[in-house]
C-alpha cells in the first residue's frame, strides 16, 4: 500500500534480510552495521551502511541527517 511516489522520497532504515524488499522498493536505504553479518545472504543491499549497530547506527544517522539541515 505505499505510493509509488515514495519512492524517491523514504528514507528506509533497516538491519536485516527481511528488510531486503524495502532495499530493493525505495532509493534511498540505510543499513545500520549489524547488516554486515548477512551480506553474503542478501540479493539487495542498502545503498550506505552506518559505522554502528543498532540503536547507535540509527542515532547515527539522525544526527547525520540533522547536521545535514542545518
Amino acid at each position: 500500500g505505499i505510493d509509488s511516489e515514495a519512492h524517491d522520497v523514504v528514507l528506509f532504515v533497516g538491519d536485516s534480510p527481511n528488510d531486503m524488499p524495502m532495499f530493493a522498493h525505495f532509493r534511498h536505504t540505510i543499513g545500520v552495521a549489524n547488516v554486515r553479518r548477512f551480506a553474503d545472504t542478501m540479493a539487495t543491499q542498502p545503498a550506505f551502511v552506518t559505522k554502528a549497530e543498532s540503536a547507535d547506527g540509527f542515532v547515527e544517522l539522525a544526527d547525520y541527517i540533522i547536521a545535514a539541515r542545518t
